[in-house]
């Protein structure tokens, strides 16, 4: 990942290098020569030398602490975000005051010994610790990368860090947000992507600053620009503050955004005039110097907007999101909260995948057979920027793995016998320009895994038996129901695939460890189209609480799909459920239940008959109603000694 060089050589000139970070150039970032020369000239240190990195005591934490404490909440909320997001790559993340003294901390347990040095209280300020991230950040106000060797004093040369400034309301600097490790196995590719996250977090935590300053002012933001624009409005709609992306748009600086009235910039009309009072949203608005046309949100005091809304789920801090209404794949497409439930750990998993959207971060979703991981892969794409494109998904463990190679990466002409004439695009090439949704990743030969690594980090892609290499543009979303960090472990999964892979990494609840079971159970009632419309009585709620639900979300819709045409006025009851073995399982001594392979086994088995029964053993209806292949339906009907059974092909 680093550049290796001997200790007397100067860092890298990292403001001429070429990699794009989420949409900036790494031209923005600091030239560290005039660092490494301040700290010879100026400070005159010794590279060799042990830097002076010292703590402050508690009190004087407590202090130095205390013009930050009515945004403390927002800055938590930032650096968990952050910290969850990277903490695959073993980051750390921490938000330093403009003295370089860290005053919060995030990391974790696991945490590499070589990150100790950075925790609450401690001084960065470059004039004690040489080159890093945050000390240079503060004396340079801009965004800063600083990797290994490239921190003047060699004890942290282990270190690789990104910092960014934060600033207040006013647009002036405040702050520093860090984001550091240790892990040697981060690719540039990956840390440049970091980057980019690292400085989009610092400008979201410097526009929350704003938010929470002016909160009883109207909130105008204003669309269009490659930065958020933010207008804080009095009742006469003059401007009472601008944010940092404002004041580079209007040319503002010093203040001069102050007590200035709003229609000295835009162009006033009766129908805005109407807008802006009545539907919360403007559209048309047209700037007097440029005649630019751009489109508004309106956010009054006390959270009351129309037509256009915050997001749901932000936690403490205020957000601007998109409008209520997005242009999905489907009109009745799910939103990802509704998609993940009230489950307050659902609705943290939401929040998180809510933070990273737009971001092209790859996401890993986590969870157990039938917890839904599909379907919320589908929802993130009709929710992306990318709604529009295709979305290709590929199960890794239904496709033979002499085929794999050819279904994932295509082939060309005349690649193989028995190969089409023209050749056949592969599950990459389709997904050009959208998402690819590998399910099951856990499950893909090593063998594979080197060459979808490759593809990934080149974005390029050499169909079997081509000599033609193709520029693929993808967003990855992958699940597995193993436990992919054993398998790395065990040399089982290629451990630089894995965090390639788990930009984001999200774990779905079981069904039975979550708190909004009943609910998930009317909503998927009332879903039901086809079915006759039923209720639960109080004791098949009971019943379906009792129950394990070892094939999760899969089984409960299967379960009160049945249950719908079988009961007797539109009410059911825990017989209709004929989940006979819950009560009896949570009767029985506890050596003779069933072991947890073994009961997902039958339940998987009981959920197959049921779903063939339904449908008159049409395979491909009850492949289409288990949301899964032919192939895997036909595997597990082998597997589970179905084959005698009359099946329809």
């Amino acid at each position: 990942m680093v550049l290796r060089r001997n200790d007397s050589e100067k860092p890298a000139p990292q403001g001429v290098e070429s990699m794009a970070l989420a949409g900036l150039s790494v031209a923005g970032l600091v030239d560290l020569d005039r660092s490494w020369k301040r700290c010879e000239d100026r400070y005159h240190f010794d590279r060799g030398a042990k830097a002076r990195v010292s703590s402050l005591t508690t009190y004087e934490m407590s202090e130095q602490r205390q013009p930050f404490d009515e945004n403390l909440a927002t800055i938590r909320n930032e650096l968990e975000f952050v910290h969850s997001t990277l903490q695959a790559a073993n980051f750390c993340a921490s938000f330093s005051d403009m003295a370089g003294i860290i005053l919060h901390y995030q990391t974790d347990s696991n945490a590499d010994s070589s990150l100790d040095v950075e925790r609450p209280g401690t001084i960065w300020a470059e004039g004690m610790a040489g080159t890093n991230g945050v000390g240079t950040c503060v004396i340079e106000k801009r965004p800063t990368m600083v990797v290994g060797r490239n921190h003047f004093f060699s004890e942290f040369a282990a270190l690789s860090c990104i910092a960014a400034p934060v600033l207040s309301a006013e647009a002036d600097m405040i702050g520093v947000l860090n984001v550091t490790t240790a892990n040697p196995d981060v690719t540039r590719e990956t840390f440049s992507m970091i980057a980019g996250l690292a400085i989009k977090t610092a400008e979201r935590l410097s526009n929350q600053f704003f938010l929470n300053r002016f909160r009883s002012d109207t909130i105008m933001k204003v669309g269009g620009g490659d930065q958020t624009i933010l207008l804080a409005l009095d009742r006469e709609q003059r401007i009472i503050g601008a944010n940092h992306g404002a004041r580079i748009c209007y040319g503002w600086s010093d203040g001069n955004s102050r007590e200035r009235d709003l229609w000295s910039i835009f162009e006033r009309s009766p129908n805005i005039i109407d807008g802006f009072a009545s539907s919360g949203s403007l559209t048309g608005l047209r700037r007097l110097d440029n005649h630019a046309v751009c489109d508004a949100t309106i956010l009054h005091p006390q959270g009351r907007a129309t037509g256009l809304q915050r997001t749901r789920s932000v936690g403490p801090s205020a957000r601007f999101t998109k409008p209520a209404v997005v242009a999905r794949s489907k009109p009745d497409a799910l939103s990802i909260e509704e998609c993940l439930g009230p489950d307050p750990k659902m609705q943290a998993a939401a929040r998180l995948l809510r933070r990273v959207s737009g971001s092209s971060l790859p996401v890993l979703l986590l969870g157990e057979t039938g917890s839904g991981k599909d379907t919320l892969a589908k929802v993130l794409h009709n929710e992306s920027e990318r709604r529009e494109k295709p979305f290709v998904a590929f199960n890794c463990a239904a496709v033979p793995e002499s085929l794999i190679d050819s279904e994932l990466f295509g082939y060309g002409v005349g690649a193989f016998t028995g190969a089409k004439r023209e050749g056949n695009l592969g599950r990459l090439q389709q997904a050009d320009g959208g998402t690819l949704f590998l399910d099951e990743i856990g499950d893909m030969p090593l063998s594979l895994q080197t060459r979808l690594l490759r593809v990934l980090e080149s974005g390029e892609v050499s169909p079997l038996g081509s000599a033609k290499t193709e520029h693929i543009d993808i967003n990855i979303i992958a699940a597995t129901n193993n436990d992919v960090r054993k398998a790395v472990a065990e040399g089982r999964f290629r451990q630089d695939l894995y965090y390639r892979l788990a930009g984001v990494v999200v774990e779905l609840q079981p069904l039975r460890e979550r708190t909004d079971l009943e609910e998930i159970a009317c909503r998927l009632l009332s879903a039901e189209s086809k079915a006759p419309p039923a209720k639960l009585s109080n004791g098949a709620v009971e019943a379906l609480m009792r129950h394990n639900w070892p094939g999760n979300l899969r089984e409960l819709k299967f379960v009160l799909q049945r249950a719908q045409w079988v009961c007797e006025g539109g009410l059911i009851t825990a017989g209709d459920l004929a989940l006979f073995d819950a009560a009896s399982e949570n009767d029985a001594p506890v050596d003779m239940l069933p072991a947890p392979g073994e009961s997902l086994q039958r339940a998987e088995r009981k959920v197959i008959i049921e779903t063939l029964a339904l449908y008159g053993s049409d395979v491909t209806r009850a492949a289409q109603a288990l949301d899964m292949s032919r192939a895997t339906l036909y595997r597990k009907i082998k597997q589970h000694g179905l084959g005698s059974q009359k099946i329809i092909n």
